[in-house]
This record gives structure tokens, sequence and C-alpha cells, in this order.
């Protein structure tokens, strides 16, 4: 629950940029997460907004004021990450073999007394058995690191949502 008005944190979750966590142990993994990308890339670190959901992410909708959501799809749980190009109109129909998408949606519910609920929801899909086994087995993996980084995610966002309102 934040004590804050729903207009500011709707508001705080479309201005949200990955620079804008500042998680020290968020920061460690997703260097640490795109390792593998830095290295086959000769140096270049992806961000966490590229880490999180690729650098191909997609606007899917949103209910203004309450919720928006945002979409990726491609080969995420593999070492170096492959992406493919979506839009808001052809994410619910991809079918690409051995790959999947992540829908993150961002929701804001205001409570009469206690200012607002702010929620983050992940769906994630394969296309294939292959790829929704090794999905399963990339979020076993991840699901620590995801907490965390949800978490930050939550913090950054109500800091903002704060911020905003003086």
């Amino acid at each position: 629950m934040v004590p804050i008005s729903a207009r500011a944190l709707y508001r705080a979750i479309g201005e949200l940029r990955a620079a804008d966590v500042r998680s020290p142990l968020v920061r460690t993994l997703t260097h640490a997460r795109s390792l593998p990308e830095a290295l086959h890339r000769h140096g270049r670190f992806p961000d966490l907004g590229e880490t999180m959901l690729g650098e191909r992410c997609a606007f899917l909708g949103e209910r203004p004021g309450q919720e928006m959501v945002l979409g990726a799809a491609g080969r995420f749980w593999t070492p170096v990450p492959e992406w493919y190009d979506v839009t808001a109109e052809s994410f619910s129909g991809f079918a690409h073999p051995h790959s999947g998408t992540i829908a993150v949606g961002f929701s804001v519910a205001p409570r009469a007394d206690t200012g607002c609920l702010l929620a983050i929801e992940f769906r994630i899909t394969g296309t294939d058995p292959a790829a929704r086994h090794a999905i399963a087995l990339y979020w076993h993996a991840i699901r620590p690191a995801a907490r965390l980084t949800t978490r930050a995610l939550l913090d950054t966002i109500s800091a903002r949502a704060v911020a905003l309102t003086g």
C-alpha cells in the first residue's frame, strides 16, 4: 500500500526508467545477467530495461489511470537473449518456434482510507513444449533475483510518486 494519490502513482509508473532503479543489489544482478551478452558484444552492458524486457519492448495497452501493460518476445532465457520485434497487434499471435513472450502489467488500485495498492504482474508464455520447458527452468533459476528486482521496481515507483506529490 502506498499512501499517495492514484494519479501520482500512475504517472510515476509511466515515467519509470531503468536508470531510476538505484538498488546496488539489482544493479549487480543486472550486470551478472548481462555478462554473457557483454562478452559477446565486447563490452556493452545492457541496462535493466533491456535485461528485463529486451530492447524491443512494446506498449501493449492501458486502462488510463489504472493499468498499463508492456510486452516483449524472444528467447530471453538464453545466455545472449534474442529479441523479436512485436507490436501491440502482433503480440498475442506471436508464434516464432522455440520462443516465448513476457507481459508485464503495472496496476494502481485506489483504497478508501489508505492510498493506493501498486502491483506488478508478469505473464510468460512459450510457443512450444521445448520453449515452455526452458522457460520453466529459467524461471526456477532466477526467481529470487526476480523477486528482488520486482521489489526494487515497486520501491522506485513509490519513491517517484512521493516526489511528484511534493
